[in-house]
Formats: C-alpha cells, sequence, structure tokens
C-alpha cells in the first residue's frame, strides 16, 4: 500500500468515527407523545432522532421527503420497561386521532435488540420508501410498545411533496 494509499484511508476512518460525517442523518426536532392523564408517567427516555434525508433539520424545519424517495430514520432510547417482544409502528396523528402509515415490520425486533431490558440504551433503525401519500405536512408518531402497554413514543414532522 502506497503512503498516498494509507493517508487516504486514514482521513477516511477518521471522518467517519470522529462524528463529521454522520452515517445515521440528521439529528432532528422531536417532542414527546402526548396522554390524555398529564400525570402519565413515560415508560422510555428517547435520546436522539435522526433522519436521512433532512437537510432542513439544522433550521428545525419539517424534513422534506420527495414521493419514491428512500428514507431512514433512526433513534435512541432507553426503555424503563423489559420486555421479550414489541409491536411497532409510525402513525399520522390530526386531533388525537393517530391514523395508521407505516406498519413497522410484523417483527420490530428485527429493527432493535429484543428482548427490551430496562435501563438499556438501544438504537431503532427504519429504512422505508416513501408512498403516495398525500402532498402535505404530517405529524409522524412512532411508538414501539408491549403487552402491557409500557411504550416508546414521540412526535416529529414532515413534509412531502413532488
Amino acid at each position: 500500500m502506497t503512503r498516498d494509499n494509507v493517508t487516504l484511508l486514514s482521513f477516511i476512518s477518521f471522518l467517519l468515527f470522529s462524528g463529521l460525517y454522520n452515517v445515521e442523518g440528521e439529528l432532528i426536532q422531536w417532542r414527546p407523545c402526548p396522554y390524555p392523564n398529564a400525570a402519565t408517567a413515560s415508560n422510555c427516555t428517547i435520546h436522539e432522532v435522526y433522519v436521512d434525508p433532512c437537510e432542513d433539520a439544522a433550521s428545525g424545519k419539517p424534513c422534506n421527503f420527495k414521493r419514491g424517495i428512500s428514507a431512514n430514520m433512526t433513534f435512541h432510547y432507553t426503555p424503563s420497561f423489559s420486555s421479550e417482544s414489541i409491536q411497532g409502528g409510525i402513525y399520522w396523528t390530526i386531533d388525537s386521532i393517530d391514523i395508521p402509515i407505516l406498519s413497522v415490520r410484523s417483527n420490530p425486533c428485527s429493527l432493535t435488540t429484543c428482548p427490551l431490558e430496562a435501563g438499556q440504551k438501544n438504537i431503532y433503525h427504519l429504512e422505508t420508501t416513501v408512498r403516495r401519500y398525500p402532498l402535505r405536512e404530517y405529524d409522524l408518531k412512532w411508538r414501539i410498545w408491549n403487552d402491557q402497554q409500557e411504550e416508546c413514543c414521540f412526535i416529529y414532522q414532515i413534509t412531502i411533496t413532488r
């Protein structure tokens, strides 16, 4: 290997492992899911949420998705509950009504570590294609839960365009 190749390989490694090149996407703004009873405690801590593509993330604007593109969505979380299995879904939420927009596979454990252990930080990653949903801005609610209705839940905004 030549000296130039070693220098190039070292530079690429530096970019990948230094955080200058984020393979997860752009860090986006999100908000916790509201619960009807304000005293209801969250069963999960959401640390960060990444979406790719999301060029407007730094300015706090919704992620702009064009129909037909592939999108990657990743979140880091720590559940306060343990569970052998989980279910998951992404919903368009409007006026406290959740409309299923994307089923998160029949086995969400293929997208995160299972079984879930209380207090253990996890990463959940999903890659999907943006389908022919109506062109508009959406509040997306992302949920994973167990049979005891303990859940991790957050909301973020996207806009679907042509």
